[in-house]
């Protein structure tokens, strides 16, 4: 290949890698170009893996799979080798390895080309052109291709990365709405029939000239405030996870009596679940505890916490609610009997619409209620915690608040 048909297809591959937002692909007619261009015996693209905290082959052309499965550059080693902003490397890996000298060794390798891919200052990856014939030599014009060629496919990745978080990021804004709008409209509809019972009730004793019963009437109201109240702990649950991402959370912070805040949060269950009549609730806190915090705020924590014991326990069982002051801070249990939390899901769960899997999954909500109280005591200067022993094991939430 001359070098007018090396150039001019080192810009129909960048015109091709930058027409697609498919990483996979852009990973492959990389190598593939790469192996043409330099008409070498084989090629990789390595990426970095952060987790892992090395470059590892995404792509490659004519090498083996044993070989792109296992062979990682450590990101130290890789970092010392290719310096900002240009950086190649031409070496014989049978006396200097970057990788696996074993894996080097069974592939048969003799001679690399590495060209790293740099972005805003960060390394992605590098591109490795491979001889197997100790004898070929790489010269300059196959240097600045393979420099070419690895820009190209920096410009091409990062475009694909972002494209994709795009996508990540409508789907997730897809899924919220989604979830935002099914669990508003659930206390629309008791709602909207209580409404219609009663003002049906109200026409029948109008026309019968019968007095109206005052106590199912207030039942009904009770049922609809409940609703009420379900429909703006939500939207406020949602105004809090907005403003805790920008920072924006503000607290009234004034002294507050956390006892009474308690037993009122815990109250306000009773009587929620009192018809059903499953669960029995336990507070066991002093007369009087008080703390210098936003009262509205941590009553949020309370009510979106205890909330997950009712609600995560559908047969029942007791809820305690324990509050102490341990060392600077008002330390707050609450335990229920309920469907517990798998070992795996304690680490993950904490973020926002982050929900968990198996059994908990099978449950109506946003996924946002643990996040909020976290939010909150985070903003206080405090913790909350979730722990349970694994599933059908209950579950313990601690707080922590200073005094």
């Amino acid at each position: 290949m001359d070098l007018r048909d090396r150039i001019r297809q080192v810009h129909d591959v960048s015109v091709e890698m930058l027409g697609t937002h498919d990483l996979a692909t852009v990973y492959q007619r990389v190598v593939d170009a790469a192996c043409a261009l330099e008409s070498a015996d084989a090629a990789a693209l390595f990426v970095l893996d952060e987790k892992e905290e090395s470059l590892r082959i995404v792509a490659n052309c004519r090498l083996s799979d044993r070989y792109a499965a296992r062979q990682r550059i450590p990101l130290e080693r890789a970092l010392d080798r290719y310096v900002f902003p240009r950086a190649d490397d031409i070496r014989d890996l049978r006396t200097a390895a970057l990788g696996d000298r074993g894996l080097i060794r069974d592939e048969g390798l003799a001679t690399v080309l590495g060209a790293a891919i740099w972005r805003d200052g960060h390394l992605l990856g590098a591109l490795h052109v491979y001889t197997r014939d100790p004898d070929r030599e790489f010269d300059e014009l196959d240097r600045e291709l393979a420099h070419i060629l690895a820009a190209q496919a920096g410009v091409a990745i990062t475009n694909a990365r972002l494209f994709d978080e795009l996508r990540r990021v409508e789907e997730e804004r897809e899924q919220f709405l989604s979830i935002v709008s099914h669990e508003l409209r659930t206390p629309l509809t008791p709602l909207k029939a209580l409404a219609q019972l009663q003002l049906s009730r109200i026409r029948r004793a109008r026309e019968r000239g019968q007095e109206l019963d005052l106590d199912l009437l207030a039942k009904n109201l009770e049922s609809i405030e409940r609703q009420v109240d379900r429909m703006n702990g939500l939207v406020t649950d949602l105004l809090s996870v907005s403003r805790g991402r920008r920072g924006k959370l503000e607290l009234d912070r004034r002294p507050m009596d956390l006892s009474t805040t308690v037993r009122d949060v815990v109250g306000r269950y009773v009587v929620a679940t009192r018809e059903e009549g499953r669960h029995r609730f336990t507070v066991d806190s002093p007369e009087s505890l008080v703390i210098s915090a936003d009262e509205a705020r941590v009553e949020q924590l309370l009510m979106n916490l205890v909330g997950n014991a009712v609600k995560y326990s559908p047969q029942g069982g007791e809820v305690t609610v324990t509050l102490r002051a341990n060392d600077g801070a008002a330390e707050i249990a609450i335990r229920d009997q309920g469907i517990g939390i798998p070992k795996e899901d304690l680490g993950r769960l904490g973020e926002a619409f982050t929900r968990g899997a198996g059994r908990a999954a099978t449950f109506a909500g946003m996924g946002i209620g643990f996040h909020v109280a976290k939010i909150v005591a985070d903003g206080h200067g405090g913790s909350v915690q979730l722990e349970s022993e694994g599933e059908d094991r209950g579950t313990t939430a601690r707080v922590r608040l200073p005094l």
